[in-house]
């Protein structure tokens, strides 16, 4: 496997982790609407296990992203991180039945189409 391989995949695990850690503090949020002052969601943020879980999503995905960098130059793996964006749209629509316009998928598939242009040699 090539550097440059690894490091996509590095990219693709981390923006997977990114976009589920964001769902968990979606679901934190929504559970907690009524809790939301910033004293009290200090106070319960350790014994929400979404809150944990979306932190847990966020170390895991700082190291994998550290990985991927040590395999891609920054001008390839940053834009490859948008890819996060495409995720959050579909895991959103998903999770939460949020509605995703067709403006929305438009915007999902130019980053989609950004992403293969910039990973092209």
């Amino acid at each position: 496997m090539t550097d440059r391989v690894l490091g996509l995949f590095f990219v693709l695990a981390s923006v997977v982790l990114e976009a589920f850690g964001n769902i968990f503090f979606k679901q934190a949020a929504e559970l907690n609407s009524a809790n939301m002052r910033p004293l009290v969601l200090l106070r319960t943020v350790w014994q929400d296990k979404n809150i944990l879980a979306g932190i847990a999503c966020f170390i895991f995905e700082i190291m994998l992203w550290t990985l991927a960098l040590s395999h891609l130059p920054v001008s390839i793996a940053f834009p490859a991180g948008s890819m996060s964006f495409v995720f959050v749209a579909v895991l959103s629509y998903i999770f939460f039945r949020e509605q995703v316009d067709a403006m929305r998928w438009t915007g999902v598939a130019l980053i989609i189409g950004g992403v293969i242009l910039v990973g092209l040699k």
